[in-house]
């Protein structure tokens, strides 16, 4: 009987591998370089150029595609525990760093969009990779872990010019800073990202706007909900680690969540402090998880009805990983 359970279990094992390996598609190739186009024609950033903007999407659409990829990918482990979507997630990200993918130039087009593209993208990665880090085997995370630390590194060196505007650009980068030292266990990493997010929840006022963001004209209201994303997801992640960062600085992602969900609402109140009349504003998916952190979480359902709620830089599906959690197991 022993010998001919083995054979059928070896050939449900080579069975099950083959069918993982028809499902997931091979990856693109990881290019070095980024070359993305700045579409704003005022000095406040409020005005978009679509023809530039138009070339921008174009350039950046297989990186775009490669996030939201990864993202769908991480997003149907986390859903269904499935092993086959985590070992693809992880090829793919497994052969982005053999590529050296996004460590060559930075192309300056007209701005610094393509770095403002590797902080994007890092997020992206680095939030999948953390969903299906259990997955991962020795050799794939002798791979993948450098690369991601390389690029974390490489985001942090753009803001050493203490000339950059910390502003909401900052706090993205920080968000894909802590995601990689969590996922990789850099206690260094993990640090840096804490400062920004403390430089960020510092940027709030007591009246719950960012200076910065206030700056930007007709958007202002849209850039303080944009600021807010990656502020709230390093919070989820600090809670990964069993920290609360929500109450930082007197509460500070409370003024701000506050403002940015009233804003939405009514905006008269930025109409007044920008001085223009804002643009409409469709709140986005930090909701998903700062409705169950709130203290008045109703006060976000009317939006939560809305979802769900998609962003590949914030990680994937945050309807989803607001009610399962980020993680299936817990983090080494």
């Amino acid at each position: 009987m022993q010998l001919t359970i083995r054979p059928l279990l070896l050939l449900a094992a080579l069975l099950a591998t083959a069918s993982a390996g028809a499902t997931c598609p091979a990856p693109p190739r990881g290019e070095p370089d980024i070359r993305a186009l700045g579409y704003y024609t005022d000095k406040a950033g409020s005005q978009i150029d679509p023809a530039r903007q138009q070339q921008n999407r174009d350039a950046t659409a297989p990186l775009d595609r490669y996030a939201a990829d990864v993202a769908r990918m991480s997003d149907d482990y986390l859903r269904n525990g499935d092993p086959a979507a985590a070992q693809c997630t992880l090829a793919w990200l497994d052969a982005w760093a053999k590529d050296g993918a996004m460590l060559g130039q930075m192309v300056r087009v007209n701005n610094d969009q393509s770095f403002y593209m590797r902080q994007w993208m890092l997020d992206a990665v680095a939030m999948a990779y953390l969903k299906v880090h259990d997955q991962a085997g020795a050799g794939q995370r002798a791979r993948i872990d450098p690369w991601l630390r390389q690029l974390a590194q490489a985001n942090l060196a753009y803001w050493v010019n203490p000339k950059r505007r910390r502003n909401n650009h900052f706090y993205w980068t920080g968000l894909g800073v802590l995601a990689t030292g969590l996922a990789i266990d850099d206690d260094a990493l993990w640090q840096a990202g804490r400062a920004i997010f403390q430089k960020g929840i510092d940027d709030i006022q007591a009246d719950g706007s960012l200076p910065l963001e206030m700056a930007r004209g007709q958007r202002a209201l849209h850039y303080h909900d944009y600021a807010l994303a990656p502020l709230v997801m390093m919070a989820e992640l600090a809670r990964l680690r069993g920290q609360d960062w929500y109450t930082g600085n007197d509460h500070a992602i409370d003024r701000l969540a506050r403002r940015v969900i009233e804003g939405g609402t009514n905006p008269a109140w930025f109409n007044e402090q920008a001085g223009v009349e804002q643009q409409s504003l469709q709140v986005s998916g930090w909701v998903e998880f700062y409705r169950l952190r709130s203290p008045d979480g109703g006060l976000f359902d009317a939006v939560h009805a809305r979802g769900p709620f998609h962003s590949p830089r914030l990680g994937g599906d945050l309807t989803l990983m607001a009610a399962h959690g980020i993680v299936r197991t817990p983090l080494r």
